[in-house]
């Protein structure tokens, strides 16, 4: 792929206009086609999103309009927080770093619009606080996927759809409000039109938020309980996100064009300032002062043809992106002496640039063969391209921050590095009709990966690998309808999830001296397998209420082979044994549980509506590794519940509700990144988001909103050695006011 075609805007608009063009030459006249085939659905309200969850073919739940807007949240991540199975790490109250079923954020996938859309990370996963949520039409959970969705979510997959129904109808949003002592808020418009044979959808976005988070930490001598030191510093954030998604839609009889661009501009700063004392907390013995500031683009340019045949349908679809992130860190480090009395400062400076671009094409089809059988399939290729670099410097300064020596180059060798990756894809699936209430969905997806990483190898050298990676990925779902209302699914599936980018550098990282494990060389891991995952599922889900109410329960279990984690091991570097940390296959995890959703119309009458809403999810998870026994999965909670109201008085156009997060307190016995076995506790956490509201007018809606009014506090201890760390974040209370209207 070439890069400067993605790098320029210019270069992506003539590209995309010429894929929009060759799609537009081929358009046909579209025939009679089977009434399931490659169908464009719109969800609004949760009834109908009850309906979509009901006649699926494999087990999701699906999260509508109404359901999306009912809290007036400014982000994903808030609505995510209350859905099943759904869990975060991070900051305490930031809804960031989704994990699914209790596995790292690395393990769930994100899709916009049944896309994936990389972030320009190292783990490449979307930052859901930084997507709007007004912008959504509906979010998918998907527990299971089937052949048609890429083989990496061995813990699940979010599917956020954008508006994209056309009611002639204009739509615009202000917010204003405080976190803690920072502005925060949004504004929104949206418009829809059909012109001619187009069907034409513009949502623009602006939206202003912020994290006031605070950490205070405190060790002590596990044996004596003596205070040994301690470390405090606020962490506040602040961001903005600016996000325009247009979408038009051309009619050809049945057949489709379709050019959805997704857009989004973001910044995000934050200031640290730390104080560390040793055992007399009057005296401080090191002082920190850091400033970031994080700048990134996505701009991604699709289009899609779907046609429709007498004997089914079929699709083309072509897309190219770009993810930039730019980082800036300055940090300045005093240090003292155990008098308090100054010693010595340092400057430091980190510069970090990551491009991420792809390039994809895709061909797919769907037949109806006779009345049993739905045949889905497709071939799919995407090349990648992903660079990194991190330029640092240090520089002496004095106990009043003006430089004092001179600036000196601090680059790590894993500062820079370039890989290049080429994706196919190719499944087929039969939903098969066994009966007038059976259903069973076989299918097989194979991805072949390529990728060739270029860096500097353990020794220094100039270093390059390739590697093809080949996995065949078969699943199966089964619903059986045993009545109008009620499902029961199961499903086997195999999924597997690849190396990260930064996992395979081959480049070590030397600045530390290896001499222990505290002071390891880190580096990545070229050898390091892919993560396979065989999984089972089975459940039952109950409408009712006219599908305003649904009840469903789901068990799951995952056995992970090559589970990998961070270890720290000695190695022969240039001769000589050095501690050195990166990323093993470490053994198998085996993770299982059960969530329990529901949604009951409590009281229906004379325009009162009274709904509860809310679920419960059990997770378990261990590792069974060779070197150290069975220890558990990493910040795994036990359980999650969410339980909510959902109020609404038709006639006066009045609304309120409430949803409360309850996660216990909890332990877990795990191993460090430095090879170390720790044992750490949880407190528990409990959230509390309110809303209410009144509809005046179409032209008129005020809504006033509470996010964590229970000041939010992670309280964790970690007990490793003789050393008992004790730490707590705390956030504030989000309150904000929105005006929306319609015309």
């Amino acid at each position: 792929m070439n890069a400067s075609t993605l790098r320029h805007p210019s270069g992506v608009a003539r590209a995309a206009i010429a894929i929009a063009t060759l799609a537009l030459g081929h358009a046909l006249q579209a025939q009679e086609s089977a009434e399931k085939t490659l169908r464009q659905v719109v969800v609004v309200d949760q009834r109908e999103a009850q309906v979509e969850r009901k006649e699926s073919y494999l087990q999701k739940i699906v999260i509508a309009e109404e359901e999306v807007e009912r809290f007036g949240d400014v982000s994903v991540g808030d609505i995510l927080k209350r859905l099943t199975g759904i869990s975060f790490t991070g900051p305490a109250g930031v809804t960031k770093d989704v994990r699914m079923r209790g596995l790292d954020k690395g393990y769930t996938q994100f899709m916009i619009n049944g896309e994936l859309v990389n972030s320009a990370t190292k783990d490449r996963q979307f930052q859901v606080d930084r997507l709007p949520a007004d912008m959504i039409e509906r979010i998918e959970i998907i527990r299971a996927p089937s052949a048609e969705y890429d083989a990496g979510n061995i813990g699940g997959l979010i599917n956020i759809v954008f508006k994209s129904k056309v009611e002639e109808v204009t739509r615009t949003r202000v917010a204003a409000g405080k976190n803690g002592k920072y502005d925060i808020g949004d504004a929104i418009v949206q418009t829809s039109k059909r012109v001619g044979n187009a069907d034409i959808v513009l949502a623009a976005s602006y939206t202003v938020a912020a994290e006031d988070v605070s950490e205070a930490k405190a060790t002590y001598n596990a044996t004596t309980g003596a205070l040994t030191a301690t470390e405090n510093k606020p962490k506040p954030a602040t961001k903005t996100e600016l996000l325009f998604t247009p979408r038009v839609t051309w009619h050809f009889g049945e057949d489709r064009l379709t050019f959805d661009p997704y857009i989004s501009k973001g910044t995000e700063d934050k200031e640290e300032d730390k104080l560390k004392t040793g055992a007399n907390v009057a005296i401080v013995t090191e002082k920190e002062i850091k400033e970031e500031n994080k700048r990134d683009q996505v701009i991604r340019l699709g289009t899609r043809y779907d046609g429709k045949r007498d004997w089914g349908g079929w699709y083309a679809k072509v897309a190219l992106a770009e993810t930039r992130a730019d980082k800036k860190v300055v940090a300045d480090v005093f240090k003292y002496n155990g008098a308090g009395v100054f010693t010595s400062a340092e400057r430091k400076r980190e510069t970090e640039d990551i491009v991420d671009q792809y390039l994809q094409f895709g061909l797919g089809f769907a037949a109806q063969l006779g009345e049993r059988h739905l045949v889905r399939g497709g071939i799919e290729v995407k090349d990648s391209d992903f660079k990194s670099r991190k330029p640092k410097t240090k520089q002496a300064i004095n106990a009043s921050g003006l430089p004092i020596g001179a600036v000196v180059s601090d680059d790590g060798q894993r500062d820079k590095f370039d890989i290049g990756e080429r994706k196919t894809t190719i499944y087929l699936q039969d939903e098969i009709r066994l009966g007038s209430s059976h259903w069973l969905t076989p299918g097989i997806r194979y991805e072949q990966t390529s990728r060739e990483a270029s860096g500097n190898d353990k020794n220094g050298l100039p270093y390059r690998s390739d590697n093809k990676l080949d996995s065949s990925n078969p699943s199966l779902h089964y619903r059986w309808a045993i009545g109008k209302n009620l499902n029961f699914r199961a499903s086997i599936t195999k999924t597997v999830k690849l190396p990260k980018f930064d996992q395979l550098n081959p480049t070590l990282d030397t600045s530390k001296d290896g001499l222990t494990s505290a002071n390891a060389y880190t580096g990545g891991n070229v050898d390091l397998k892919p993560e396979d995952a065989l999984g089972y599922e089975a459940g039952f889900e109950k409408a009712f209420a006219g599908n305003r109410g649904m009840l469903g329960v789901n068990f799951y279990e995952r056995r992970i082979k090559d589970f990998v984690e961070t270890r720290t091991n000695q190695e022969n570097i240039n001769g000589a044994m050095r501690w050195v940390k990166r990323p093993q296959n470490v053994g198998e995890a085996h993770i299982y549980g059960m969530e329990l959703d529901w949604r009951f119309p409590l009281y229906e009458k004379a325009g009162h509506v009274l709904n509860v809403v809310g679920n419960h999810t059990e997770m378990r998870g261990t590792i069974d590794s060779p070197t150290k026994g069975e220890i558990d999965i990493k910040e795994m909670p036990p359980r999650v519940t969410n339980l909510g109201l959902d109020y609404k008085h038709r006639p006066s156009g009045s609304f309120g509700g409430f949803s409360v997060n309850y996660v216990p307190k909890f332990s877990a016995s795990s191993t460090n990144d430095n090879d170390e076995t720790e044992l750490k506790h949880w407190q528990a956490r409990t959230t509390l988001d309110v809303y209410v509201g009144k509809i005046f007018s179409p032209l008129a809606e005020v809504r006033l909103i509470g996010r964590n009014l229970l000041k939010v506090k992670k309280d964790e201890t970690t007990i490793k050695g003789n050393s008992l760390e004790h730490k707590i974040e705390y956030s504030k209370p989000t309150v904000m006011l929105t005006f929306e209207s319609r015309f």
